[in-house]
This record gives structure tokens, sequence and C-alpha cells, in this order.
């Protein structure tokens, strides 16, 4: 009987074992792919070669990117207006390259662009803002407003990142 236990110590011990090592094994992988820290809203922003997987998930001609954040976009909305019926707001990263502006979202390895214009096709282009937020708000057919969050802190609009996005737009404009 004794010598049962002890089989079934050394079973659990084995298992303990096992389990630690095999986790162990899985962190170490996840740091090597360096997908162990990437937020899973707007991807790998925060890194070095945040540029390079973007610029990696978009196929249009060789582009230099000029601004980057993350970012909220609230599609067909105008400014600070409601949003229609059955509409969410969408976090993800906006990226201003020398030909367009781009919103994509994260998913798991790389970005999928679900916004995106030329400026030269930006129709209408203003800066809506109240004492604690602002929004650029671009009509290209329908009107999409977004916030500006920065590339750190918390997940909060910074107004005044915000207005120097919406500046470049209209420098990359003229």
């Amino acid at each position: 009987m004794s010598r049962l236990l002890d089989n079934n110590k050394m079973l659990t011990k084995f298992k303990s074992l096992f389990a630690v090592l095999f986790f162990t094994l899985l962190l170490i992988s996840c740091a090597k792919s360096g997908n162990l820290f990437v937020n899973p809203t707007f991807g790998p922003v925060q890194e070095e070669e945040f540029q390079n997987v973007f610029l990696e998930s978009i196929t249009e001609d060789q582009q230099e990117i000029i601004f980057y954040s993350r970012a909220i976009w609230y599609p067909n909305k105008n400014g600070f207006k409601f949003l229609p019926a059955g509409k969410k707001a969408r976090k993800g990263v906006i990226v201003y390259t020398d030909l367009s502006i781009y919103f994509s979202e994260w998913s798991i390895k790389k970005y999928n662009t679900v916004f995106s214009v030329n400026y030269d096709e930006v129709e209408e282009l203003r800066l809506a803002a109240n004492d604690l937020f602002g929004r650029i708000v671009m009509k290209k057919g329908n009107y999409n407003s977004f916030e500006i969050l920065g590339v750190n802190g918390p997940d909060l609009p910074d107004k005044d990142e915000t207005k120097v996005a919406y500046e470049i737009i209209v420098q990359q404009k003229e």
C-alpha cells in the first residue's frame, strides 16, 4: 500500500514538473516570435518593427510612413453627432503615408486595413473639438471621424495629438 502511495506522489510530481516545463517553453517560444507583449487591440504599434509590419499589410506601391498612432474610428459619423444605429466605434491604428491615410485593425500577426483614402480623395476636412476632445472629420462619400490616442499612454483621446494629426493631413493635401 505504501508503495502505491509513493508511486502516486511521484506521478503527481512528474505531472507538475511537466506542466511547468511546458509553459516555460511556450513562453520562450512566444517571446522569440515577438508576440508575447503585442497589444491585442492595437498590435505592435509601440514596437520598433511597427512600420515594417504595417507596410507589409498594404499592397499599394512603396510608401513612406509619416505619422502613426493608436486611434478610434467612428464610421459614418460627422464629428460628435450620435453614431447611426448598428454602428460602433472601432479601435485600431491610423497611419499616414506620403500618399494615403489608413485605419487598420490588428488581427493576430498582421494589420487589416478597414478604411483608406488618398489625400486628394478627401472631399471635406475639419477638426471638431469640444473642451475635452478633438476629432478629425473627413468626408470621402460618407463622413468619418477619428480620435487620436497617441502611441503610448492610456486608451483616452489626446486632443493635442489629434490637432497635430489634423495639421499633417492639411499639409499633405496642399
